[in-house]
């Protein structure tokens, strides 16, 4: 556009020299005949201008919106040649019109190197038929020479102008360009953000809102202008599911910047603009700048009202069907018992194949309705819990010694290997690990925990262990199975999701084990997580917050129990037993136990010790 206006002003210029040249002329034969000593060259730059005029009153007018360069170099080539008259009829090089041949020969560089290159040939031409009609005398050529500098340093200018010209279209048409692409971009994105159904707002780091998408304010009732730079605490206020509000530590997008990383939430609440409430799943990312610094945040979210009611409904459902159906299932496992019993019914071994088979399948479907019962009271934030401080290290071993049966069964070893702790004679000393916990739901999961390892482990054994520091008290629980392959892993604790393999195919279970573990670990604020190699077996660990030695209830004085087994070797006296592993290097393990905990005196674990 800019050269667009250059090039139609001076256009127009041209145009105008040329018909104040006619005219003037006209006017000097009208007035003063007698001034003009060349009546033919006046005539000719006369006809020129009136041409030059005419030209750009007619054809110039109708060519200039497609070929305006052209156009324009027509009008400067008849400019040029009426110049060049001018220049003839006034002396040459020594004309006192010759400054203004200088500067068409510079401005002739804005229609590329053509034009100035002729201009130059032409100035060239003339002056060397004037050196010819001095007889090519020298000293008409050190007379002019400074002409001939001059000339040549306008054509330089010409050329300088000329790149100039080339350099500011290519960078004009790159700007162009580049704006072309940043248009369509926007475009694209503005139609993305758009169609999206999910509600999507981009904050700056003042917690001022940069965009909110159609979705967005269809959900907040708010419109994008009237929001824009507005807080979004006032546009998106969210609260928890009881209706509190929010602390900034619970806030997600705080989160995400604290954590610089993703964070997801499915349990907040917001407010319309009309005093509505929507239950919200969130997904909040920090924005970085060029130097990752942040530089704000975008979440995206939508409406899971009716899916958490529906939720809510289908919970409810599970959990009347699963308390009226466990009353028939336990009838008819008390029946069945009692057919079993021989003092009670006798029956031939046929049946009884049969009543066994029916008898498990009975105690399987009780388990599965009492599995269901407790995912619903998880899911209900209803599972009651009765918090005490609980010796785990204890309960660990308790659990161990329940569960020797069931390996003695599969011919497996069950092992119980604390970490740190030491042997005295036929006594074991471990430090002691208290936590705030409802003792029977830990117990619970570490029975699960224990009793997956038996089920998938043909052969070797399960080890348990535990460890902590200050924070933390860790329990792990190995096995020497086939090992879980990593697409496998961060489903494992999710409901009804079973591994599906040749190995574990005949293996019962409900799904739900491993997802009600991780339901009550983490209603203690810890974590449980599983690491495994194909081949190698498999270790599910959790952790749980260790409980200070000033909070734990006062230990008794020690006694020293006679001495129990607690691992349980095959059931060939022949073969070896395995060597307990040591306990796995836990995560959030830490240096030796305070010297305020006290250390609890467990019975010894012999090589070879008895049920």
């Amino acid at each position: 556009m800019e050269e667009q206006r250059r090039f139609a002003i001076l256009a127009a210029v041209q145009a105008g020299v040329g018909g104040l040249t006619a005219l003037g002329v006209a006017a000097l034969y009208l007035l003063a005949p007698a001034t003009l000593q060349n009546s033919g060259f006046a005539q000719v730059m006369a006809a020129l201008g009136l041409v030059t005029a005419l030209y750009y009153l007619s054809g110039h007018q109708f060519l200039k919106r497609r070929y305006l360069r052209a156009s324009l170099l027509v009008l400067s080539g008849l400019s040029g040649v009426n110049l060049l008259i001018v220049l003839a009829s006034t002396g040459g090089l020594d004309s006192p019109f010759y400054g203004f041949w200088l500067l068409v020969i510079a401005a002739s560089g804005l229609f590329g190197a053509t034009p100035p290159a002729v201009a130059l040939g032409a100035t060239g031409l003339g002056a060397g038929l004037a050196w010819w009609g001095q007889g090519l005398s020298l000293q008409y050529l050190s007379a002019h020479a400074g002409q001939a500098l001059v000339t040549i340093a306008a054509w330089g200018l010409a050329q300088w102008i000329n790149l100039g010209a080339r350099r500011t279209k290519q960078d004009k048409q790159a700007v162009s360009a580049l704006s072309g692409e940043l248009g369509a971009e926007r475009l694209r994105a503005q139609v993305l953000m758009s169609s999206i159904a999910d509600g999507v707002i981009v904050i700056d780091r003042s917690n001022q809102i940069q965009l909110l998408n159609r979705a967005a304010q269809e959900m907040t009732g708010w419109d994008a202008e009237s929001v824009q730079n507005v807080d979004y605490h006032l546009v998106l206020p969210l609260t928890a599911a009881d209706g509190k509000p929010l602390a900034p530590a619970d806030d997600p997008f705080q989160q995400s910047w604290a954590a610089n990383a993703s964070i997801v939430r499915n349990d907040l609440v917001m407010t319309t603009s009309g005093g509505n409430q929507r239950t919200l799943s969130i997904s909040v990312s920090p924005i970085y700048n060029g130097d990752q610094s942040i530089a704000g945040a975008i979440a995206v979210f939508r409406d899971i009202s009716k899916d958490k009611e529906v939720e809510r409904q289908r919970s409810e459902f599970v959990s009347t069907a699963s308390h009226e159906m466990r009353t028939p299932v336990a009838a008819i496992e008390g029946y069945i018992s009692l057919a079993l019993n021989p003092k009670v019914a006798t029956v031939d071994d046929r049946a009884k194949e049969y009543l066994n088979k029916a008898h498990q399948n009975t105690q399987h479907l009780g388990e599965l309705f009492r599995d269901l019962l407790s995912v619903t009271k998880v899911e209900q934030g209803q599972l009651a819990r009765n918090l005490a401080p609980v010796n785990l290290g204890q309960l660990v071993e308790d659990v161990v010694r329940d569960m020797q049966f069931s390996a003695e069964k599969k011919k497996l070893t069950l092992t119980f290997a604390p970490a740190g702790a030491g042997l005295g004679g036929d006594k074991t000393v471990m430090p002691l690990y208290y936590v705030r916990a409802d003792q029977e739901r830990i117990r619970e999961v570490l029975m699960n925990l224990v009793d997956n390892a038996l089920k998938y482990t043909p052969e070797g054994g399960v080890t348990v262990g535990i460890v902590g520091d200050e924070r933390t008290v860790n329990v792990s629980v190995r096995d020497t199975g086939p090992g879980i392959s990593p697409e496998n892993i961060p489903h494992l604790f999710q409901k009804f999701y079973r591994v599906d393999s040749s190995a574990t195919r005949t293996i019962g279970g409900t799904g739900l084990g491993l997802y009600l573990c991780r339901a009550v670990i983490e209603l203690h604020g810890g974590r449980i997580w599983a690491e495994s190699t194909p081949g190698q077996g498999s270790t599910f660990y959790f952790n749980l917050p260790r409980l200070p030695a000033s909070q734990a209830e006062p230990t008794p004085a020690a006694t020293v129990a006679p001495a129990q087994p607690v691992a349980t070797p095959a059931v060939n006296p022949a073969a070896p037993v395995p060597a307990a592993a040591p306990a796995p290097a836990q995560p959030t393990a830490g240096p030796a136990q305070p010297a305020a905990a006290a250390a609890y005196i467990a019975p010894a674990i012999p090589p070879g010790g008895g049920k």
